[in-house]
């Protein structure tokens, strides 16, 4: 069951980061610089945070 739980919610994460930097790409065209630089770290770490979660359903699978 945990197994499931890791990779639904890894696979959250990943596709959320996604909206993180189609915001990056919005606020890139309003010239926010400053709110992009941010928006691309959070989603960076956000897609991270799926890596590694995928990493832990891997292992809980074995």
């Amino acid at each position: 069951m945990r197994k499931y739980f890791f990779e639904g919610l890894a696979l959250l994460l990943i596709l959320g980061s996604l909206g993180f930097f189609f915001e990056c790409v919005h606020y890139l065209g309003k010239r926010d610089y400053v709110a992009a630089i941010l928006l691309l770290f959070v989603g960076v770490s956000v897609i991270h945070v799926g890596a590694e979660l995928a990493r832990l359903a891997l292992v809980e699978r074995d």
